[in-house]
């Protein structure tokens, strides 16, 4: 526990394109909704919280949080004070670690998971906010902590998270090309495996560099996308070619083609779902349901943080074709399935 009590204020005057960002809905709920939940969670049991907004702002605020939460707010106007532990409406913050940074007395700065201070990232927050809460079932045990002193290093420095995003790829390929080549040593295959882990923790501190300096654009957020499906595609076909260099079977090479037309076929059913959900005037959930049972296993299987891991441990084992034989079968059954539920469903 900390040494000393926390003073917890919100900052609710600054403003977006529309007005108080406080106001913006933001994963279904307002901004000041979710820092009050916040707050009040973390807040000395039995303490106000203090919000700061503008004047007339005072009414709108208190009237998009609920009753049980009124109670405990103060609305104020004018900066919170000096020693107050300030969570600011233009960002959303990861709930546990701001816990431990406010328990060792450090800063709601340094739990920030997305920033809203710029129109780009306000529009795209629900997106972006949506796929870094649920990405890295794995990969946040280890990788984002490195990933996180890693943007906070380069964060003064010129080098924008575009640069971290081709380094990060540029790794891939450079695995991918010791595959290709056959994994005939264990130091090959550790090379491999290192080159791809080292590639996970790029690719995880890119998006935590641009929240830092507030670079976050759709250009960027294109090029992560872009990068990621290529050298995907690229890391399977090394694979397939250099299984079938080993063992002279041409079933490899299928496998190889089965998979990239999987993919392909998977990506194209997800994205005119997602259209088709928007005209049906049917908006998806910000944050998926969790589904139990078969649903979730077969979800599971195919995150991208849990096949990023596979390839690891899979390359230093020199058995990366274990993966190519999984997933060129994973991919085209997940989309008839997918396809045949929603048409289903539309029919």
């Amino acid at each position: 526990m900390p040494s000393r009590p926390i003073h917890l204020a919100i900052d609710a005057r600054p403003r977006g394109p529309h007005g108080p960002i406080a106001a913006e809905v933001v994963l279904g709920r307002s901004m000041i909704g979710h820092l009050t939940d916040l707050a009040l969670e973390l807040a000395p049991e039995g303490e106000s919280v203090a919000v700061h907004a503008r004047p007339e702002e005072h009414r709108v605020l208190s009237d998009l949080v609920g009753d049980h939460a009124r109670a405990r707010l103060i609305l104020l106007s004018g900066p919170p004070r000096a020693d107050a532990a300030v969570l600011r409406a233009d960002r959303y913050y990861d709930r546990a670690r701001l816990r431990r940074r406010l328990v060792r007395g450090g800063s709601p700065e340094s739990a920030v998971l997305w920033r809203l201070d710029g129109p780009e990232s306000l529009r795209s927050a629900d997106e972006e906010l949506t796929r870094r809460l649920t990405y890295q079932p794995i990969g946040k045990y280890w990788a984002f902590p490195i990933a996180d002193r890693l943007a906070r290093a380069l964060c003064p420095t010129r080098i924008r998270p575009n640069a971290v995003t081709v380094a990060a790829a540029s790794l891939m390929l450079v695995a991918s090309a010791i595959v290709a080549t056959g994994i005939e040593s264990t130091t090959a295959a550790l090379t491999a495996a290192t080159a791809m882990a080292v590639a996970l923790v790029l690719d995880t501190s890119d998006g935590r560099l641009a929240r830092l300096q507030g670079t976050a654009s759709a250009f960027g957020r294109w090029l992560d996308e872009f990068l990621d499906e290529m050298v995907d595609l690229i890391l399977h076909a090394a694979i397939a070619w250099s299984t079938f260099a080993r063992d002279g079977r041409p079933a490899w090479l299928l496998l190889g083609m089965a998979y990239v037309s999987g993919k392909y076929l998977f990506r194209i059913q997800s994205s005119l779902s997602e259209e088709l959900e928007r005209r049906a005037n049917s908006p998806t959930p910000a944050i998926p349901p969790r589904r139990g049972g078969l649903a979730s296993i077969v979800r599971a299987i195919g995150h991208a943080d849990l096949r990023w891991h596979l390839w690891i441990v899979l390359a230093a084992l020199g058995r990366l074709d274990v993966a190519l034989a999984v997933y060129a079968t994973y991919f085209p059954v997940r989309a008839l399935g997918s396809a045949i539920r929603k048409g289903w469903r539309h029919a």
